[in-house]
């Protein structure tokens, strides 16, 4: 954080996102980027930016005479808004709405188990498609994310099976529930939410691409490919039954396989080297 002079009063702002407060960080999450050029959408995104940075109610903003050189260096100092993306977590937790409590992800689908990650992205995949796009999925996509805290979190907490995770286990029946209430959910809060595991999940897809055929067809284009992709992996028995292999931390089981992939291809290498006998 930065203290600045602006006119007779000083503020201070943020000088990256994690200094955002969660308002400002739900505010300017919804602002355009700049486009391909280099230029701003608007000037009037532009200025509700800036309003929004500088903490000032948009009443005395409207009252204020800027001289082409105030805005220039305030331009210079927000600038990065426009220039950097959203790193890690929002800045909130947790979220109240319709009397119940919500608890978001760790950063990095640390605390994610492979079922809930694989319905995540079936979620995601109906919201997004762009032929049928589903507007409800969202709402799943958010109940699926975002779970009240278990009831014996306490508990759960000094138990073995500890795992820094204090939503309530993944269900879909619940998660079914759970969206309808979300529907009502403010929309720039749903987008938040959205960026987040946008952003997350490209990393994880980067990180563990090759698993997902590269450029190949997906042989289910509604994402139901993540869920097989799990059924084959108990098949296997490595991680034990379906049940089990469901709870198992994402990030553990797609290693894993990314791993045996990676040796498979090692000694499929080898072996064509092989000169002939």
């Amino acid at each position: 954080m930065k203290t600045i002079q602006f006119g007779p009063k000083t503020y201070k702002v943020a000088e990256n996102w994690s200094e955002l407060t969660p308002d400002q960080y739900q505010q300017l999450i919804l602002c355009p980027r700049l486009k391909v050029d280099g230029s701003y959408d608007t000037l009037e995104n532009e200025a509700a930016a800036c309003r929004v940075w500088l903490g000032m109610n948009a009443t005395l903003w409207a009252s204020l005479q800027l001289a082409n050189w105030q805005w220039g260096q305030l331009r210079q100092q927000f600038n990065w808004l426009f220039t950097t993306l959203p790193q890690g977590k929002p800045p909130i937790d947790t979220f109240f709405h319709a009397g119940v409590n919500y608890h978001l992800p760790a950063a990095d689908f640390a605390d994610t188990t492979a079922i809930e990650l694989s319905y995540a992205n079936m979620a995601y995949v109906a919201f997004a498609n762009p032929k049928e796009p589903e507007p409800e999925a969202l709402d799943r996509l958010i109940a699926i994310l975002c779970r009240p805290r278990r009831v014996d979190w306490r508990k759960f907490q000094k138990s073995r099976d500890w795992n820094g995770d204090v939503r309530e286990p993944f269900s879909e029946p619940r998660m079914v529930e759970q969206a309808t209430r979300l529907a009502s959910l403010d929309m720039s809060l749903k987008l938040v939410i959205l960026d987040y595991f946008e952003r997350s999940n490209n990393v994880f897809l980067t990180d563990y691409g090759e698993l997902f055929g590269g450029k190949q067809e997906p042989r289910y284009g509604d994402g139901r490919g993540w869920v097989m992709l799990l059924k084959n992996v108990a098949k296997e028995g490595h991680f034990g039954d379906f049940d089990k292999v469901c709870s198992t931390p994402a990030h553990l089981l797609f290693a894993s396989l990314l791993d045996d992939l990676l040796d498979k291809e090692e000694a499929q290498a080898t072996s064509n080297n092989q000169p002939i006998q």
